[in-house]
């Protein structure tokens, strides 16, 4: 039992206390990685320096520089390669203009800004597909 108050917010950071450390030692058993890729675009931006990037999350797998990615645009699918990963600094949120750190591959689960050629036209709140070969490739395209 945590005592809180609704009106001065007096026991809330004991709470979320108690929440995470729960979490962390009577789930931690159950919580397994995936292999299996899963990413999601949060948000599309024009950064100057680094042309039109894309916020996304990365849920479960592997993203590295130069790996093919298919997501939705509004004229279709865009086909494109990641030409830089980018986390904001430590302690820092991913809204905040600062310097980015570059990454060479990211595993999920993370928020991560991607720098590709051909981003104008993505669409916010679609899937990101990440493939290996032509004919994956070619799948994603027919899947979207």
């Amino acid at each position: 039992m945590v005592p809180t108050s609704a009106i001065t917010g007096e026991g809330l950071p004991d709470l979320m206390t108690l929440i995470m450390r729960e979490c962390q030692t009577k789930h931690k058993n159950t919580l397994r990685e995936k292999e299996e890729f899963q990413c999601s675009v949060l948000e599309v931006k024009v950064i100057e320096g680094l042309g039109t990037t894309i916020d996304v999350i990365l849920v479960n797998g592997w993203l590295h520089v130069g790996d093919t990615i298919i997501l939705q645009g509004f004229n279709g699918p865009i086909v494109t390669k990641v030409r830089a990963l980018l986390t904001p600094q430590p302690m820092r949120e991913l809204r905040v203009k600062a310097e980015y750190v570059h990454h060479t591959q990211i595993k999920g689960s993370m928020g991560i800004k991607i720098s590709a050629p051909e981003l104008e036209h993505a669409l916010a709140g679609a899937e990101l597909f990440c493939s290996h070969s032509d004919q994956e490739t070619q799948e994603y395209v027919e899947q979207i």
